[in-house]
């Protein structure tokens, strides 16, 4: 299959809207070729004719899933917004610094890397979802096309509607800069367009099990139900839409749980029973593609710089024997890597300031810059304990917890009772641990104690206070744009 690759012309000093909107108008330069999905490799020049024709709209497609892959996202500086502010992970031999303990501000550069990244893919998506419709080729397959593209768009607008809260909408290309300096949208605006696309793209997207093995990783009819599921749970008042569209996944049999916990973010095991949608990371032999975490995480020995260390706090918060820590967190004696010599046959807590390093995801160790190892968006174990919640806030307190027992079955760990578990207070103290340690470090944590209110109690020894609950819009934004305005406390 080919592969579509955008090249954006922008400052890499100045990235705002307007210099990236102004790329997308005057260069949509290139793409690439592969027989695998999202393998990335060296271009070759657009034709004369565009790419949106029957041919090209895959590529254009694609293209939408890539923007998932850089650096600015999945790849490396996403996690410094998600995992530090939790206070479960900090980050040390790096930039970012400010994430550790809310020290960041309005002009901190990693809030623009991820704000235009996420717009980068917000406007690929609208390129697709206008422009494709208007293609003579198949029906199906045409209505796929745009069911991804949707269930993109709505992806993209999740993580900045979580992180920043009321910001700019845009359903359609931007025919000149000038268009992109339009005001903020409210969140649940926003919501009700990201609704519209995640029930089209269902609609339209077949079953992960409809797939070919060549289409492995792209957006499923699953996917759309989890991630609507998962806007009605973020949206208030929604219990009842999220329970509907939680157990459409549940019941539709195509997922289920790994036997293996260490299986969750695996080079070995990816696209597994458990994976709803995970960004695709193919092996490139480039540094800035194909990357999930490991140059950068891997534990400062042997060339790696350990960037983003877990805590003690973090280690404290799972149950004793619970297998899932020794999945997540390297700790002093375990095995590391035999296969590289003695010394780093185990682990030794002094390769780390925090005496851990991260584990998941990194196992087996291997030092190379373009080791692909896929990320998990939404995976099975999640939609449980999403179904959980809002089971237990519709007064369903069994349901709740057997949803939970399947995930803590999976690890052996003791199931809750009723007797520990009989109330609506109870069961959401356990719902809350279990989405901790069950997803660690898959960018959930923050989110979680945001929207649940519990932020300034587990955050507010951090820094933590109510501006907090938002990042700020991008200083280089707010510059630009006389008609955004600023979050209120910065």
């Amino acid at each position: 299959m080919e592969i579509f690759k955008l090249r954006i012309i922008k400052n890499k000093v100045m990235k705002n809207l307007k210099i990236i909107f102004i790329g997308f108008f005057l260069a949509l330069v290139s793409f690439g070729c592969s027989d695998d999905f999202l393998e990335r490799l060296p271009p070759d020049a657009l034709p004369a004719e565009g790419f949106l024709n029957a041919d090209r709209a895959e590529l254009a497609v694609n293209a939408v899933y890539a923007t998932l892959q850089t650096y600015e996202l999945y790849s490396n500086t996403l996690s410094k917004l998600y995992d530090p502010p939790t206070g479960d992970a900090i980050l040390v031999n790096t930039s970012g610094y400010g994430f550790n303990n809310f020290q960041y501000t309005t002009a901190d550069p990693h809030l623009m890397e991820v704000y235009s990244a996420l717009y980068e893919g917000v406007f690929r998506a609208n390129i697709v979802i206008n422009d494709v419709p208007e293609i003579e080729m198949d029906a199906d397959l045409r209505g796929r096309y745009v069911g991804e593209a949707k269930f993109l768009r709505a992806l993209y607008y999740w993580h900045l509607t979580t992180l920043w809260g009321d910001v700019p909408l845009f359903t359609e290309p931007v025919e000149v800069p000038s268009d992109a300096l339009i005001a903020k949208t409210s969140r649940e605006e926003i919501y009700s367009v990201m609704i519209q696309d995640l029930e089209d793209a269902e609609a339209a997207l077949p079953l992960k099990s409809s797939y070919s093995a060549s289409d492995v990783g792209r957006a499923t009819k699953g996917a759309a139900q989890a991630l609507l599921g998962k806007v009605y749970l973020y949206k208030k008042n929604s219990d009842l839409q999220a329970e509907e569209w939680f157990s459409k996944v549940i019941e539709s049999g195509e997922y289920d749980l790994v036997d293996d916990y260490g299986d969750i973010i695996n080079i070995n095991a990816e696209n597994n029973k458990e994976s709803i949608f995970e960004v695709q990371f193919a092996e490139t032999g480039q540094a800035d593609l194909g990357t999930f975490r490991v140059a950068y995480n891997n534990p400062q020995v042997n060339g790696g710089t350990g960037n983003t260390l877990p805590t003690q706090q973090m280690v404290d918060a799972y149950e004793s024997n619970d297998p899932r820590l020794n999945h997540t967190i390297f700790m002093e004696g375990e095995e590391f890597a035999p296969d590289l010599g003695d010394d780093l046959a185990t682990y030794k807590s002094v390769w780390s300031s925090t005496g851990y390093n991260l584990k998941k995801g990194l196992f087996p160790v291997m030092y190379v810059n373009n080791r692909g190892t896929n990320f998990p968006v939404i995976r099975y174990a999640d939609v449980l304990l999403m179904y959980a919640e809002v089971a237990n806030q519709l007064s369903m307190i069994d349901e709740a917890r057997n949803a939970v027992n399947k995930v803590r079955k999976r690890v052996d760990m003791p199931l809750l009772t009723p007797a520990e578990t009989g109330t609506q207070g109870a069961m959401f103290e356990a719902i809350v641990h279990e989405r901790r340690v069950e997803l660690a470090y898959e960018f959930h944590r923050f989110n979680d104690l945001k929207r649940w209110g519990l932020a300034e109690e587990f955050l507010g020894p951090l820094g933590y206070k109510p501006r907090h609950r938002y990042y700020p819009l991008p200083q280089e934004e707010i510059d630009i744009n006389d008609l955004l305005e600023q979050r209120t406390g910065w």
